[in-house]
């Protein structure tokens, strides 16, 4: 039985809610500590989540005493801090995306995963998505055969409304990039995971961002006015080894999450509203399109073929990652969701910023996950 801590509850998306019921699908899982800055939070959260034998720690040296693993659910500027602390004190850890502010702020992490031992690994759950998995099986048969483009689009609708207050997610200082990471992150990791191999790594990219609500109300300071210092949408084309473009959009303030990619064997889109199922219009190599596109099931063997995993949209790839990170404590297997992993994709991230803060082409040296 692995004894898991959860540090951070969240006090609007609580992302540590999606992590708590995957563990709970889990037989051979206890969570048995919970940690928040604020005070009762965790005690809250644990009456909320029915965590019957989960224990609300004063401190994080408390939690540490009560688990073998982390799931770190905090502010991305708190993460390498956290890891570190859980790793030096001996526990596995995985770690919420993004990464850290940026790259270089990774590499602490990084080097105490390594002097450590235990499993460290970064939260890129989309890729147990059963239309992505479909979507890669189709890839790696060669129904697409050479990719022409890709487009893709991610975002929320929750912080259109213009009173939702000033959040640590839209000051740069404690987030990083707006959505540009908060999204990109899972984007771009997808788009790399499933395309790699088809059409090598990315290698230039240029980018442009908005801020389109600028003010907001400060939290606990009721109309007082902060600015908001990250971008709310960022728009970013990539372009890989092989010369194909990756187009991206990623919004906070409303959007639609889809992923299209096109190539000389037809197309498939996946529609987040809908990701047990993909729209394909599939054609041959040498000829043009002949049938109308078609919404077409994800098959059985998409989905995982774990009982315990949920059948619920989103539940699922959170299960699977959960999953992953358990095996790899008990049974030694190994995860491509590395604190390199997570580096790799900040890089990329970086890169897009970069782009975007200078109005340039930014080209991206080989710095490999």
């Amino acid at each position: 039985m692995v004894k898991v801590g959860i540090i951070g509850s969240g006090n609007t998306i609580g992302i540590a809610r999606s992590h708590i019921g995957a563990y709970k699908c889990c037989p051979d899982v206890q969570i048995t500590a919970v940690y928040d800055l604020l005070d009762g939070r965790a005690q809250g959260y644990i009456e909320k989540m029915e965590l019957a034998d989960a224990k609300a720690c004063a401190s994080l040296e408390e939690l540490f005493s009560l688990c073998d693993a982390v799931s770190i659910c905090t502010p991305n500027c708190t993460h390498v801090e956290l890891a570190v602390a859980a790793l030096k004190a001996g526990k596995h850890v995985l770690c919420e995306k993004p990464f850290a502010p940026t790259p270089a702020e990774c590499d602490e992490a990084i080097k105490y995963a390594k002097l450590s031992g235990k499993v460290a690994m970064i939260g890129l759950c989309y890729r147990d998505i059963p239309g992505f998995v479909y979507m890669k099986k189709l890839l790696d048969e060669g129904k697409l055969g050479k990719i022409y483009f890709v487009r893709e689009e991610q975002g929320g609708d929750r912080i259109a409304h213009p009173d939702v207050k000033l959040e640590w997610r839209m000051q740069k200082d404690l987030s990083g990039p707006g959505a540009l990471a908060d999204f990109g992150s899972h984007m771009m990791d997808i788009c790399d995971y499933l395309l790699r191999d088809h059409c090598g790594k990315i290698m230039e990219v240029a980018c442009m961002q908005d801020i389109c609500i600028p003010e907001r109300e400060i939290i606990g300071k009721p109309g007082k006015m902060g600015k908001v210092t990250n971008d709310d949408v960022a728009c970013w084309i990539c372009r890989t080894e092989s010369g194909t473009l990756y187009n991206f959009t990623a919004s906070r303030i409303g959007a639609t999450f889809m992923l299209e990619i096109v190539g000389e064997g037809g197309k498939m889109i996946f529609n987040g509203d809908r990701p047990f199922e993909l729209t394909l219009q599939l054609k041959e190599l040498t000829g043009g399109y002949a049938s109308r596109p078609e919404v077409v099931p994800v098959p059985e063997e998409c989905f995982g073929g774990d009982e315990n995993a949920p059948r619920i949209p989103f539940a699922i790839n959170f299960y699977y990652e959960i999953r992953q990170f358990i095996d790899a404590i008990e049974k030694g297997e190994e995860s491509l969701l590395t604190f390199e992993r997570g580096r790799y994709i900040q890089t990329l991230i970086a890169a897009a910023q970069e782009a975007a803060d200078n109005a340039e082409h930014v080209y991206i040296l080989d710095d490999e996950d």
